[in-house]
């Protein structure tokens, strides 16, 4: 089966994590994440890209964007320019297991995010944002690629998005899109 992996947009993660902070103040990791899988996979299949590119992992609780999951965390071991935007950006205050985001900003600018970026993200978080845990759970775990990558031996396994175009008419040409496109990271595919 072909593997597909896209092209990482930190400017993007990092923004998009201010904007929903923004628009929720005090969203958790958990929620930043099930928003940003859900506004990437529609973005992904009506826009042709996902917004942030991030890679999905197949974890306890439903699909994480491993990179934006790395950068909400204290340890993330991330490059230090990219520590600093976040920090510069985004504030995060702990409260036991629970990482809670807040813009530093009192009015952001996100030259990074596309309208229909901010649009599928605002989108996401009105209708998971407010969504009790399990409900969310329930609802991210029925995803066909997280189902794949969850039945794999190991833990955390990568999520193929390549399942998420099977809904399409023809996924061999969506495929061959996103190639044309350049939103695929070559080294990491095969095709």
């Amino acid at each position: 089966m072909t593997r597909i992996r896209f092209k990482i947009r930190y400017d993007k993660c990092i923004q998009g994590m201010q904007f929903l902070a923004t628009l929720m103040p005090g969203i958790t990791q958990y929620y930043v994440g099930k928003v940003f899988f859900f506004a990437d996979r529609e973005h992904l299949l009506d826009w042709g890209r996902p917004i942030s590119g991030d890679r999905y992992v197949a974890m306890e609780h439903g699909p994480v964007p491993s990179e934006i999951y790395n950068l909400i965390k204290n340890d993330s071991g991330e490059p230090d320019e990219l520590v600093d935007d976040m920090r510069k950006r985004v504030y995060i205050r702990r409260d036991e297991n629970k990482l809670h985001l807040f813009s530093n900003e009192e009015a952001p600018q996100f030259p990074a995010l596309s309208h229909s970026d901010r649009e599928y993200l605002a989108a996401s978080l009105a209708k998971h944002g407010r969504m009790r845990f399990g409900e969310l759970r329930e609802l991210s775990h029925q995803d066909p690629a997280y189902e794949a990558a969850w039945e794999l031996p190991g833990l955390n396994n990568e999520m193929n998005p390549i399942f998420w175009l099977e809904g399409l008419g023809d996924p061999d040409v969506a495929l061959n899109s996103l190639v044309d496109a350049s939103v695929i990271d070559r080294s990491a595919t095969r095709l």
